[in-house]
């Protein structure tokens, strides 16, 4: 099993846009599946993040905040029993300059090894809003909702 997933990307934005729109909850709640942040992050604190119909999607607990280069918190999702059920994982956004106007961002979604429901639920999942993240930044629109699974062969 995987115990670790990691993505990378360019995103054509300054790196404050790109902070802004990871933990601003009327940005997220346009490109990560309608949810959003109920506070702003904060070391050492409980988060939470909610559906649309106010039921909470995720929580956990921040890690680290480096405005706008690190955001570490737990992850335990809760809008599904069986993920719910498994002990909490770790996700680290890691954002860097990468020239005039470029941001590369490194997602790292870590402690997974109990978790086998939940890495094999965001494996997938984190490639969408990540590419919905970067169309938002980019044009101005995120992805609409996905109703199919890309083919693997």
């Amino acid at each position: 099993m995987t115990t670790q997933h990691v993505y990378q990307l360019y995103i054509r934005a300054e790196i404050e846009e790109v902070w802004h729109a990871l933990t601003d909850p009327e940005s997220t709640r346009l490109y990560f599946h309608a949810t959003h942040w109920a506070s702003p992050p904060v070391v050492g604190e409980a988060f939470r993040t909610h559906l649309p119909d106010g039921r909470v999607a995720v929580e956990g607990v921040v890690q680290e905040v480096e405005p706008p280069h690190r955001l570490v918190h737990t992850w335990h999702p809760v809008y599904d029993d069986d993920l719910a059920a498994e002990p909490a994982s770790r996700v680290a956004w890691v954002l860097t300059r990468a020239g005039e106007g470029m941001t590369h961002l490194r997602l790292t979604h870590s402690a997974l090894e109990d978790s086998p429901r939940t890495s094999e639920n965001v494996r997938d999942g984190w490639v969408w809003v990540l590419d919905s993240l970067k169309s938002l930044l980019e044009t101005g629109s995120p992805l609409p909702p996905a109703t199919l699974k890309p083919s693997t062969g």
